[in-house]
């Protein structure tokens, strides 16, 4: 059972909840790089990638489910294989009809720059899932974002080109059925894995992460719904080559997950902007101990809950939930 935390102070009590989604075992012993998705039904879905290392012939998509009555995390279970090829950076996301889709690569050739984008669907909140197909072909593209749906009923995909190193987007009006490629975000030294919201006024804030180290996390933002983007700015907030989430809460505030430091992917932290990512006043810890707590992946449910899950030193997927007065009112 998830261990309850209760967080006194002046303001209000908050409760922080957190666990391991399966135990370490030999049998997966490398885990690496999930993504986490509200179903219709209230459920969460969290995929990521396993096998003997990362890139080996035996990497496979698992995904485990948290059942919304329950709470309790039931799998993990293959959803994705690739005959002896490595499977990675996989992607969830709901769309407007509530059909589920994962993105994920496939690696065809020396290392991730020689993958394959693919994309399968479930019409059944990810229990049972259609066949994989090539969804984009093209040397260096990369998953890892969570696509978006706009306000216009458009859907933006972010992705990233890994020869490059540039974020990359694509965005589809006919509801997912097809995507046309939009615009490039471009930076010295170079960007990848784009994490975008939309705000209250309509335009698109996008953090990215900063390629090489030490670094810090890239800021721009669209006014033409992803077609063009201003030019990237370093914000203060450090990053050491990884990836980050970002996700807007019902009352308009954002939380971002990354990795507190400019070289090291430990601390993982939380911050908190009540003005669109201007500023970010609240700032707390979430594993400060030695290792790997990277690839955070974010949700927001109606409740006003703040749902994490996140590599955890590469022997399991961990996940955490919390309010936004919980990163608030910390240390």
């Amino acid at each position: 059972m998830p261990a309850l935390f209760l967080v006194l102070s002046l303001a209000a009590v908050t409760a922080f909840q957190s666990e391991l989604i399966f135990p370490p075992s030999p049998q997966l012993p490398s885990n690496h790089a999930s993504t986490l998705a509200v179903m219709p039904n209230g459920d969460l879905l969290c995929a990521w990638y396993a096998g003997r290392r990362e890139g080996s012939r035996d990497v496979k998509i698992y995904a485990s489910r948290r059942d919304a009555q329950s709470g309790r995390w039931f799998g993990p279970e293959v959803i994705a294989d690739t005959p002896d090829r490595s499977d990675g950076n996989p992607v969830l996301f709901v769309d407007q009809r509530g059909q589920v889709w994962l993105f994920f690569v496939t690696i065809y050739g020396l290392n991730w720059q020689w993958a394959r984008i693919k994309v399968q669907t479930s019409a059944d909140r990810g229990r049972t899932w259609g066949l994989a197909r090539i969804f984009r072909e093209r040397r260096g593209w990369m998953t890892r974002s969570h696509p978006l749906v706009l306000g216009d009923g458009r859907i933006l995909l972010p992705l990233y080109n890994e020869v490059r190193m540039r974020s990359v987007f694509m965005v589809s009006n006919d509801r997912g059925a097809s995507f046309q490629p939009a615009g490039v975000i471009k930076t010295r030294p170079g960007n990848l894995q784009p994490s975008v919201v939309q705000l209250a006024d309509g335009s698109l804030l996008a953090l990215l992460r900063h390629h090489r180290k030490p670094g810090r996390i890239w800021r721009t933002s669209s006014t033409d719904q992803g077609r063009t983007w201003s030019p990237a700015e370093l914000t203060s907030l450090p990053n050491p080559d990884a990836g980050l989430d970002l996700v807007r809460l019902p009352n308009g505030h954002l939380v971002l997950a990354f990795n507190n430091s400019p070289t090291r992917r430990t601390p993982l932290s939380l911050a908190l902007s009540e003005d669109d990512g201007r500023t970010w006043p609240f700032i707390r810890d979430l594993e400060t101990g030695p290792g790997e707590f990277s690839y955070p992946s974010l949700a927001a449910t109606a409740d006003g809950a703040i749902h994490l899950t996140y590599t955890w030193k590469r022997k399991s997927i961990k996940y955490a939930t919390m309010t936004e007065d919980w990163i608030r009112n910390g240390p």
